[in-house]
C-alpha cells in the first residue's frame, strides 16, 4: 500500500527552516551566522503560508530557504570561525595563568581570515561587481567619515579612507564623472564606468555623531565584505588604465594635511624624484612642479607634432613609393588602422554615428573646466571641490591650516580664473577673475557647460540647485530652471489635463458649480473636443464595463494614483506663483 503523506513533510513546508534550527544546524553562534549570512549574501525569506511552514503556529519567526543553509553548511569561512573561537579560548586560558609568553606566541599565530574566494564566487564577471558598488561606496564612505570612534577600529577606518581616496583618483584621472547633486543627507557623485552608473553618497565633513540604537557589528560584517570587494575592483580599475596599484602616497602632502591630493599620479611619479626632505619646503618643490597630463594635453600635442611633420610629408612621398608593400607596418601606422572604424554593414542595428556623437559629447564634457584655474576660500568645500574640479580638467588650489598653498600657487596668482566664496561679502577682490559661489561648480556639471557667473556672485540669491536624477514624467511638475523649451512652459501641464479620468472631470464640475461658477467654460471644452476624441471616450466606457472586477479595481487604483499626483502638481505650482507674487512685492517695496 502507498505510504500515506503527513503534514509538514512536503511542500513548502519543507521548503524553509527557522533561524533557530538553521544555527543548530551549523553549531555556531547567532553572531557568527550574522556574519556569515552577510558575507554570503544569504537573506531571511517570508514564506507565502506561515501557518504551513510554522506546523500550525502563527509565531513571528524568521525563516530561511533550506537550500540556502545546505549551501552555508559546505563555506570553508564554517571552520575559520572555528579556529578563531579555538584560538580565542587559548589566549584566554593563558593570560588566566598569567603565561604572557605563550599568550604572545599564540597572538603572532592567530588564524587569519581571507574574503577573496567570496568575492570571485558572487562576482563571476568584473560587470556584476561594478553593478554591485553603490551599496560598497556609500558604507566604505561613511566609515571613512566616522574618525571619532574607538581606538581599536581606528585602522579599519584607515583603510576605508585609504580605498574611497584611490576611487576618487582613478575618477579624476578616467574622466567618468557625470552628475553631482547637493542633498540634506550628503553630495551625490555618479560615475559612468564601464558603461555602468554607478552611484553614491559622500557625508559631509562635520562631527559625525554616532546614534547609540545602531547596532556598528553587522554593519562591520558588511563593511569587511565590501572592503574586500574594493580592493578587487580598485586594483581591476587602475589595471585597466594603466596605473600603479596601489598608488604612491606623497609623505610632504600627508603632513600637509591633503588625502586625495596625497596621491602622487603617474607622470609626477616618473617626474618628481624621491625627496628626503619634510615640511612646507618640500611641499612647495612638490607643488610647483609639472602636475599630470591629461589627454586633452596630449592630444594637443599629438596634434601639434602631426602639423609639423606635415611639411615633410611631400619629401616622403616619394620614398613611399619605393616601398615594398609586404614591409611591416610601423607603431604609428598600426595606430592609425586601429583607430579606423569599419563601415558597418547593411542592415547593422547599431547607429554608428549616434554612437560616435555619444563619445564626442561625453570628451567634450570631461574637458569642461580645462583652462580654467580655480582658488578655494577657507569656508567652502574644499575636498568635494577638489574632486570635481580636478575630474574636469581644472587646477585647483587653497591654503591649509598651516597656510601653505596646497595646489602650487597662492591667492594672488594672475593666472586664478575663478575664485569660489561663501560669504556675503568679500573684502578685497582681485581683476581679472571671477567670484562665485560653490553651487556654480556643481550646476555647471549638471548642465554640461560653463554657465554664467552673474546669478552665482557673493551675496547674491542662487537659483534653485535642481537634482538631475530626477527624470520628467507626463503629469510631473518641472520647474521653470528645468525646462528646456521657454517658449511652452505649460507643456507637461497640459499633457497632464489629458490624463484626468472622468471621475475626476465630474468632480471638476461639481466644484465649479459649488463655488457659483458657471460651468460654460467646462461645457464649451467638451463640445470643442472631436468627434474621435468622443468616440474614443466611449469605446473607454465600453472597455471598463467588459472589465472583470479585479481588473476594474486594479484600473482605480491606477486612477486614483494619477490623481493624486495630478494634485501634488497643481499644488507645488500654486506655490510657485505664490512665491514668484511675494518676490515681486518684496523688490516693489523695495
Amino acid at each position: 500500500a502507498m505510504r500515506q503523506k503527513k503534514k509538514g513533510e512536503s511542500g513548502e513546508a519543507t521548503a524553509f527552516i527557522s533561524r533557530t534550527r538553521a544555527i543548530r544546524r551549523l553549531q555556531i553562534s547567532l553572531n557568527d551566522f550574522r556574519r556569515l549570512c552577510i558575507i554570503k549574501g544569504i537573506y531571511p525569506r517570508e514564506p507565502k503560508n506561515k501557518k504551513k511552514v510554522g506546523k500550525g503556529s502563527n509565531a513571528n519567526k524568521t525563516y530561511y530557504f533550506v537550500k540556502d543553509i545546505i549551501f552555508l553548511s559546505h563555506e570553508p569561512l564554517l571552520r575559520k570561525f572555528r579556529e578563531f573561537k579555538i584560538f580565542l579560548r587559548k589566549v584566554k586560558h593563558a593570560v588566566s595563568r598569567k603565561e604572557e609568553s605563550t599568550a604572545e606566541e599564540l597572538r603572532k599565530a592567530r588564524p587569519l581570515i581571507t574574503l577573496d574566494h567570496v568575492v570571485r564566487e558572487r562576482y563571476p564577471t568584473f560587470i556584476d561587481a561594478l553593478r554591485d558598488m553603490d551599496d560598497a561606496l556609500c558604507l566604505v564612505f561613511l566609515f571613512a567619515s566616522m574618525s571619532n570612534r574607538k581606538l581599536s577600529q581606528r585602522a579599519l577606518f584607515g583603510k576605508c579612507s585609504a580605498m574611497a581616496n584611490e576611487f576618487l583618483h582613478y575618477v579624476i584621472e578616467a574622466r567618468c564623472l557625470r552628475k553631482v547633486f547637493l542633498s540634506i543627507k550628503g553630495i551625490y557623485y555618479q560615475a559612468e564606468i564601464m558603461g555602468q552608473d554607478i552611484t553614491w553618497i559622500v557625508p559631509y565633513q562635520f562631527t559625525t555623531t554616532v546614534p547609540p540604537d545602531v547596532d556598528f557589528k553587522i554593519m562591520e560584517s558588511f563593511l569587511e565584505f565590501y572592503a574586500t570587494l574594493m580592493r578587487f575592483v580598485n586594483f581591476k580599475l587602475y589595471q585597466s588604465i594603466n596605473l600603479q596599484y596601489p598608488p604612491k602616497l606623497s609623505e610632504a602632502r600627508l603632513k600637509a594635511g591633503l588625502a586625495l591630493g596625497a596621491i602622487v599620479s603617474q607622470t609626477e611619479a616618473v617626474a618628481l624624484p624621491e625627496q628626503a626632505a619634510d615640511g612646507p619646503e618640500a611641499m612647495d618643490a612638490e607643488s610647483a612642479a609639472p602636475g599630470p597630463a591629461s589627454k586633452g594635453d596630449i592630444k594637443a600635442a599629438v596634434a601639434a607634432a602631426a602639423a609639423a611633420l606635415s611639411d615633410e610629408s611631400a619629401d616622403e612621398e616619394e620614398d613611399d613609393d619605393d616601398k615594398d608593400d609586404n614591409a611591416p607596418l610601423t607603431e604609428a601606422e598600426e595606430r592609425a588602422v586601429l583607430d579606423a572604424f569599419p563601415a558597418p554593414l547593411e542592415g547593422a542595428s547599431e547607429d554608428l554615428g549616434a554612437v560616435q556623437a555619444d563619445l564626442a559629447a561625453n570628451d567634450r564634457f570631461s574637458k569642461l573646466f580645462n583652462g580654467l584655474v580655480f582658488y578655494l576660500s577657507r569656508e567652502v568645500p574644499q575636498t568635494s571641490l577638489d574632486f570635481v574640479i580636478r575630474a574636469f580638467g581644472g587646477k585647483v588650489s587653497w591654503e591649509n591650516d598651516a597656510g601653505v598653498s596646497i595646489g602650487g600657487f597662492d591667492e594672488s596668482n594672475e593666472s586664478i580664473t575663478h575664485q569660489i566664496v561663501d560669504r556675503p561679502k568679500q573684502s578685497h577682490t582681485f581683476l581679472g577673475r571671477a567670484y562665485v559661489q560653490p553651487q556654480w561648480v556643481y550646476d555647471c556639471i549638471n548642465a554640461r557647460e560653463v554657465k554664467s557667473t552673474a546669478p552665482y556672485k557673493p551675496g547674491e540669491l542662487l537659483p534653485p540647485h535642481l537634482s538631475p536624477f530626477v527624470v520628467a514624467q507626463t503629469g510631473d511638475y518641472v520647474p521653470a530652471e528645468a525646462r528646456e523649451d521657454e517658449d511652452a512652459p505649460m507643456a507637461v501641464a497640459e499633457e497632464a489635463e489629458e490624463v484626468l479620468s472622468d471621475d475626476d472631470l465630474y468632480q471638476q464640475e461639481l466644484e465649479a458649480e459649488t463655488k457659483g461658477q458657471a460651468s460654460g467654460d467646462l461645457k464649451l471644452k467638451k463640445t470643442a473636443k472631436p468627434k474621435g476624441r468622443s468616440e474614443a471616450k466611449e469605446a473607454k466606457e465600453l472597455a471598463k464595463i467588459m472589465m472583470t472586477k479585479r481588473d476594474k479595481h486594479l484600473y482605480q487604483k491606477i486612477m486614483h494614483s494619477k490623481a493624486a499626483k495630478q494634485k501634488e502638481t497643481r499644488k507645488l505650482r500654486r506655490k510657485k506663483v505664490q512665491l514668484d507674487e511675494a518676490a515681486k512685492r518684496i523688490d516693489a517695496s523695495a
